[in-house]
């Protein structure tokens, strides 16, 4: 049997606020595995999964900042018009 491959989880991963809306941030890849996820969960569970791959996690990081700016913070939250529920 193969055994899984560990899951390398990034320094750069943390929780942020950004205009009073808290988030947690996990950039990680699986070890020996090429590219870095990034993950955006918002204060209420929603998790928003970047469907490109980063060359590193500082990448991954930066990105996720300047679309939290860019779009702002509550387009994540509470569900945002860029959100798709997943039916219950």
């Amino acid at each position: 049997m193969e055994r899984e491959p560990n899951l390398v989880i990034s320094s750069a991963s943390q929780r942020i606020v950004e205009d009073g809306v808290p988030f947690k941030v996990d950039i990680y890849k699986l070890e020996g595995g090429e590219g870095w996820t990034l993950e955006v969960v918002t204060e209420d569970g929603t998790s928003i999964v970047w469907d490109d791959l980063f060359d590193d996690d500082r990448a991954a990081f930066d990105e996720e900042l300047n679309t939290i700016r860019n779009e702002g913070a509550v387009a994540f939250a509470n569900g945002g018009s860029n959100v798709i529920p997943f039916k219950q």
